[in-house]
This record gives C-alpha cells, sequence and structure tokens, in this order.
C-alpha cells in the first residue's frame, strides 16, 4: 500500500524531530513535566535534566534513522506483507519505550542515584 509507506516515513520524520527538539530546546527551559524527558529520575536537579534530554534526543533520533534504514532496505518485503507492515509499524512505536529504558539507565550510570 502507497499511503502505509508515507504514513511510515512521516512517523520517522516525526520522530526525528522530536529527538532533535529534545536535544536543542528542552535542556533550555526550565524542568516541567510537559515538555522534554520529565521522569522522576531526571526532574531530580538541572544537571540531570540536561543530561536526560540531550541523551534521550540523540538516542530517538538515532535509533529512528537506523530503523528507517532498515525499513527502506526492507521496502517491497514490507509493502506486500501485511505481517511485515505490522513488525514495521511495532518497531516504530517501541522506540520512545526503548530510549525511556536507555536513558534511565544511562542516568542510573552517570548520576549514581
Amino acid at each position: 500500500m502507497l499511503i502505509y509507506g508515507y504514513l511510515l516515513m512521516a512517523s520517522n520524520a516525526l520522530l526525528i524531530l522530536g529527538g532533535a527538539t529534545m536535544y536543542w530546546f528542552s535542556p533550555r527551559l526550565r524542568r516541567n513535566w510537559v515538555l522534554g524527558y520529565g521522569t522522576p529520575r531526571s526532574m531530580i536537579n538541572d544537571a540531570t535534566w540536561q543530561s536526560a534530554n540531550r541523551f534521550a534526543g540523540t538516542a530517538l533520533a538515532l535509533l529512528t534513522l537506523v530503523a528507517m534504514f532498515v525499513q527502506v532496505s526492507l521496502w517491497r518485503i514490507i509493502g506486500s506483507n501485511d505481517v511485515a507492515q505490522a513488525l514495521a509499524a511495532a518497531s516504530i512505536l517501541s522506540l520512545p519505550f526503548l530510549v525511556m529504558y536507555l536513558t534511565e539507565r544511562h542516568l542510573a550510570r552517570v548520576f549514581r542515584n
């Protein structure tokens, strides 16, 4: 399906844009629960807030680029197989959860809290 490919690439572009926004703009903001990476561990102080947003933004953008490369490489299979389409959508939807896991591990390792 042609529309599926457009939606898949648009979601990838939005995730890359979200990662860039987290990397550039969120560390400059005051700590809040709405914008940026806001977990109890990242809200401890300004240093953890900035580190968490920089790491999460970088991780989200890079993992999305890797997922996009894999999807483009397997484009013919994804376009013709319903199971492959479901797996591609699931991989994109699971990226933010993977980024949260990696960022929490990063904060635990760097700040020892």
